[in-house]
């Protein structure tokens, strides 16, 4: 729309009749933007990029900046607003006023309402403006507003910063808006990039199982780079409490090789033990990224209880309860010892002496063959004169054991007192036999399950599959699955401990150590939802509100596979002119960002008081730029009218996003100049002799010159 002058000021002054005043015609502010849309490009997070935006005052008088503010579309907050008020440049000027105007020196003016601070944080000189004063642009100077991109999210955004000026609001005003493009606003683009690595090592705990010394095995580490970008993965590191059994093998992975984005690799945890020894310790996992954080991956072996586990069992076939041995020889015992779940060979077997050593070891029983079956020497050194209990502990390589006893009269006779043949009497005075009519009742002897105190401490069963070890009221027939930690029980909430707590035959179920949805993932490997199969650190993330892949991020941070996206208007209605006459047109778009790519329809709605007069002021209310034409008259021939425009976006599959925005419309069309008068010394009517430029606020000269627009102000 062409400037035009709308006021020319003719004065008739008494005084000076004779002189005809002159006058100067000034633009008003007239706002010019470097540009109206910025692109950052592709911006990658901790490595801002700054880029500059130049407010220039294009006018011949004082403009009023009353904010310069992102707009809150939901993205603003990757973008940082800087405008360098101490650093206007303008045009040479002695005029100190004028100087300090043009440098966008803060005015105590204050419109009323939430007018915003365009410089937030205060001048450079370290004085913060007031909450809601404007700045001042002066004529023909030029502000550098500096933008930087410091990414919170990742993909692509859009985001609108607002420019909006504005005049004092007194009669005689000492600077002024743009009277017809007050509002600008310019579009912000960008791209966050989050090109690093990260690494998930699955299972976080792994067990090597139970092996006996020598014997080995391995199980897969499974290391996925669920990142952006690229990374090498460094030597796994081993814990020194792992020893020698511990070992990576590699060779599945070329070491000093990138691991794409998006990509795994398997490492091989190995096993071989020199006892039976229960092994905990971790092995490290790291990259040469300093983002992605080193991952402790927990090992064990020959640990805890084996839920896979058969106790092994042991038969004395030789010597029978109370066998005499009087001769002075060595003492032979006939064993069998077995085991399901590993060799005989490998078990450890002992025979003590109960009652004449207190426990000691007399000999090793442990099978030659794998039969079990095995022939034990007992040197008669080894023997006390006198009735012994003889036991046999076999102990498997999950450390479970079990026992076996006899009794044995070497160099003596049955007490008077033995009723029942076991060698002990109920009259022993050290070692009474605690039922003497029950051949399997004696002291130190083994407790089987059949309701006898088999070895005389006044137990009943203990240690057996009928008694509750543990006391949590239930035994290994009731259903204990391990009869030595309380814990554990039929009905037992699950733990996250390696055990099958509840019996079930199932270990960790429903605890951070199981995959309970079956994606291969547990709460421990980063899970962050293990009830849903679909969420999982390295699935794919979508737009869903949901952090499917458990990097802490949300969708609008990181950016997200659209399913069915939101339309978003950027930076609501922009207008090329916010204020025009009657008759008089303006442009109007909407700039709408669909992350699934969709196709948007637009629908523009007038407003009812337009079409009530029977005014068409839309040209193409389906298209994304319109034309909007103001009425003729305004009604009631008022000299000003507000008037408001909706559109509404949608895309296909019918989501949809309103904006909406207000123009100014005049009875005349918009003043884009003003005309004051100049006094000069000799025809001045003040008696003053020194040369000056004057203008009259108190001749009421400018009443009709004020701008039409502050009446909607």
């Amino acid at each position: 729309m062409p400037r035009s002058p709308t006021c020319l000021l003719a004065l008739s002054l008494t005084a000076c009749a004779p002189a005809q005043l002159p006058t100067v015609q000034e633009v008003l502010p007239d706002v010019d933007l470097s540009t109206d849309w910025l692109d950052f490009g592709e911006v990658n997070w901790g490595a801002p990029i700054t880029r500059s935006l130049l407010l220039t005052n294009q006018g011949d008088v004082d403009m009023g900046v009353s904010s310069i503010q992102l707009i809150e579309d939901g993205f603003e907050a990757n973008f940082v607003v800087q405008p360098n008020w101490g650093s206007v440049i303008c045009p040479d000027s002695d005029d100190t006023a004028a100087s300090a105007a043009a440098k966008g020196a803060s005015v105590d003016t204050y419109l009323g309402g939430d007018t915003g601070n365009p410089n937030p944080g205060g001048d450079d000189t370290g004085e913060e403006a007031p909450a809601s004063a404007n700045k001042v642009l002066g004529p023909g100077c030029k502000l550098n507003i500096e933008i930087t991109l410091d990414p919170t999210t990742v993909g692509k955004f859009f985001a609108g910063l607002a420019i909006d000026t504005a005049n004092d609001g007194a009669d005689d005003p000492t600077y002024f808006r743009d009277p017809d493009a007050f509002h600008q606003v310019v579009i912000l683009e960008g791209s966050g990039m989050r090109d690093t690595g990260n690494i998930v090592v699955t299972p976080r705990t792994l067990d090597l199982g139970h092996l006996s010394a020598g014997e080995s095995s391995y199980r897969y580490l499974y290391v996925h780079n669920v990142g952006d970008g690229d990374l090498t993965l460094t030597e796994p590191t081993l814990d020194e409490s792992c020893g020698p059994g511990f070992t990576v093998d590699t060779t599945s992975y070329d070491m000093g090789s990138p691991l794409e984005a998006q990509s795994g690799t398997m490492l091989q945890v190995n096993f071989t033990p020199d006892d039976t020894d229960a092994v905990y310790c971790a092995v490290y996992i790291g990259s040469d990224d300093d983002d992605s954080p080193e991952v402790e991956v927990n090992l064990k072996g020959n640990s805890g209880d084996d839920p896979q586990n058969v106790p092994p069992t042991v038969t004395i076939h030789y010597p029978p309860v109370g066998t005499v041995h009087n001769q002075p020889g060595d003492l032979v015992m006939e064993i069998t010892a077995f085991d399901e779940n590993q060799p005989a060979t490998s078990l450890y077997c002992k025979v003590s002496s109960a009652v004449q050593l207190d426990n000691a070891k007399i000999a090793d029983c442990t099978p030659t063959d794998e039969s079990g079956h095995v022939y034990v020497t007992i040197p008669s050194d080894e023997l006390e004169v006198g009735t012994d209990t003889l036991v046999v502990t076999v102990t498997d390589q999950a450390e479970v054991k079990s026992y076996a006893s006899t009794t044995l009269l070497y160099m003596a006779g049955y007490p008077s007192s033995d009723d029942d043949g076991d060698g002990y009497g109920e009259n022993d005075p050290d070692n009474p036999d605690c039922d003497d009519n029950d051949p399997t009742s004696y002291p130190h002897g083994t407790e089987v399950y059949d309701g006898a105190d088999n070895d005389c401490d006044e137990g009943i069963d203990e240690g057996t599959d009928g008694f509750d070890d543990d006391g949590d009221s239930l035994s290994e027939i009731e259903g204990d699955c391990d009869d030595n930690e309380p814990a554990t029980y039929p009905g037992a909430p699950e733990q996250p401990d390696q055990k099958d707590n509840d019996c079930d035959g199932t270990v960790d179920e429903g605890t951070s150590l199981y995959d309970d949805d079956g994606d291969g993932f547990t709460e421990t490997d980063n899970d962050c939802d293990d009830d849903n199969a679909e969420v999982h650190p390295a699935a794919l993330e979508i737009c869903d509100g949901i952090d499917n892949n458990c990097n802490g991020l949300q969708d609008y941070q990181e950016g997200c596979e659209e399913l069915d996206s939101q339309p978003h208007i950027i930076g609501g209605i922009r207008m090329t002119h916010n204020a025009i006459g009657a008759g008089e047109s303006t442009t109007m778009t909407a700039q709408v960002h669909d992350a699934d790519g969709q196709a948007i329809s637009f629908a523009w709605q007038e407003d009812s008081e337009v079409t009530s007069a029977g005014h068409i002021a839309i040209d193409n209310p389906t298209a994304q730029t319109i034309t909007w034409t103001a009425p003729d008259d305004l009604p009631n021939n008022a000299d000003a009218k507000r008037y408001s425009v909706i559109v509404q976006v949608m895309d296909e599959d019918g989501n949809q996003a309103w904006a909406f925005g207000e123009i100014d419309v005049y009875g005349d069309p918009v003043g884009l100049t003003r005309t004051r008068v100049v006094i000069e010394p000799k025809k001045a009517c003040f008696g003053s002799s020194s040369a000056a430029v004057f203008l009259l606020p108190m001749l009421g000269l400018f009443a009709g010159c004020r701008r039409r627009e502050s009446s909607l102000d």
